[in-house]
């Protein structure tokens, strides 16, 4: 009977679908979908990748769409800002945001912890969105229209994915945070399952999209690597920070 249930558990997709779309987006999910008992944080990370490409099919289709009835690329692209960062990824940019404050400061451990928790946004956080806000449009601008979804698509995955990674490659650094129950328990079997999700949006664009996703694994398990010494592990913010650079990284790749 145990064995049926973990494997029950473990199959649960809709279940870890409705949760991590509930953590890492704005966009409303009726209560009837949501489940009874949620599962375990570390499942429902596994499927972000997948979160991430709906979110980028739904922002490329909205400035798409801005382009078509005759918007030109620097407004669309901006407008498209608005529109992902309003659907969810403001989320993440405010885990980047506090990172950038934490690193910009030169503190560690308990110190860089003080500083990331600050809700004020310094001057290190306010540089980093002004960086991530100006290449994220800067590349979209860049794209045709015939090639927006599937880029947008891509990257937004892409990103997701590198929070994977991180958290395969980090450790939590504190006894209880958000985090936990996310990070300390994300194994191979996750990460190979967040590698599935990623792979679904590949054969749209297989050889920049491969190439995305090897970005993304570096890009996870180098922020993994640097804040297990420098913060003692993987929290929030960082995973948010690894999406974030992965994306913009991805979105470079396309702008080639």
């Amino acid at each position: 009977m145990d064995i049926r249930n973990h494997f029950k558990q473990d199959l649960d997709l809709f279940s870890r679908f409705a949760v991590i779309w509930v953590l890492v987006t704005r966009l409303p999910l009726p209560k009837k979908c949501w489940p009874e008992n949620i599962p375990p944080g570390n499942r429902c990370l596994s499927l972000v990748p997948l979160v991430g490409g709906i979110m980028g099919f739904m922002t490329g289709t909205f400035i798409t769409v801005l382009k078509l009835i005759g918007i030109g690329n620097a407004v669309s692209a901006w407008a498209g800002f608005a529109f992902y960062a309003l659907s969810g990824w403001s989320i993440h940019l405010d885990g980047w945001c506090d990172v950038w404050d934490g690193i910009g400061s030169g503190k560690k451990g308990e110190e860089l912890r003080a500083v990331m928790k600050d809700s004020r946004l310094g001057a290190y956080g306010a540089i980093g969105m002004v960086i991530a806000a100006g290449l994220w449009t800067s590349a979209i601008s860049s794209l045709g229209s015939g090639s927006m979804i599937i880029v947008c698509m891509t990257a937004s995955a892409s990103g997701r994915f590198a929070m994977c990674a991180a958290a395969l490659f980090g450790n939590y650094p504190w006894n209880s945070g958000m985090g936990k129950g996310w990070v300390d328990t994300f194994t191979m079997n996750d990460f190979i399952a967040a590698t599935c999700c990623v792979l679904i949006f590949m054969p749209f664009a297989p050889v920049r999209g491969l190439f995305s996703v090897l970005l993304a694994s570096l890009t996870g398990y180098s922020a993994a690597c640097s804040m297990n010494k420098k913060l003692g592990g993987v929290n929030g913010d960082v995973l948010g920070t690894t999406a974030v650079a992965a994306e913009i990284f991805s979105l470079m790749v396309f702008s080639l």
